[in-house]
């Protein structure tokens, strides 16, 4: 009974995320979800007290993707491998992730309407630029990267903003081509400035 009731519970992420992705936050609402998946309200009040349950429910599972992108970049880091290749592979994953959780990106002011959500936003940004920021010292103390600590630093900054903004560029270009080669494209701009700090 448990099993089934985790399983419905993210049947409801599944398809609220689609919704909210799909036609944004503001006009959706709990029933929305529920005639969506085909249940009833009750049965969807039964896992969740409303949307605001759902959306803290899917930035918890957002932060959790990125945290274990994170995680794997810092470890990357602390590879012999590392190259810049790895940054750029991990920059893209991280596009990826929000795009996929683009109802957020889009619609930052959610994060003033739940402190949960504000929480979860900083939490994220900050994860993801202290790995990038490892990850850019790794390259640097390698002499594979040029750049001072505070460049790096800006740097660091920046990949972070892009991967945030890139999302809302995404959804206008989405109409030009398959958003797969989009995130590609989109990984490409926030990496092509650090691209000119390797050592030729």
């Amino acid at each position: 009974m448990e099993r089934e009731s985790m399983k419905t519970r993210d049947r409801i992420l599944t398809t609220a995320l689609d919704l909210f992705n799909d036609e944004g936050v503001g006009g959706q609402s709990a029933l929305d979800i529920a005639s969506a998946m085909g249940i009833s309200a009750g049965h969807l009040y039964y896992h969740f007290k409303g949307k605001s349950e759902i959306l803290t429910g899917l930035m918890a599972r957002h932060r959790e993707e990125i945290d274990l992108v994170a995680t794997a970049l810092r470890d990357a880091a602390a590879s012999p491998d590392l190259d810049l290749e790895t940054l750029w592979t991990h920059v893209h994953i991280l596009v990826e992730e929000t795009w996929d959780a683009r109802f957020f990106w889009r619609e930052p002011a959610l994060a003033g309407t739940l402190p949960e959500l504000a929480e979860t936003a900083r939490h994220i940004l900050k994860t993801v630029k202290s790995a990038v920021r490892e990850t850019l010292t790794a390259l640097a103390e390698r002499n594979l990267l040029l750049g001072s600590p505070e460049v790096l630093d800006g740097f660091a900054d920046q990949i972070t903003t892009g991967i945030a903004f890139q999302t809302e560029v995404l959804t206008l270009e989405a109409v030009a081509g398959s958003p797969r080669e989009l995130i590609a494209r989109a990984a490409a701009r926030i990496m092509l400035p650090v691209a000119g700090l390797a050592r030729p």
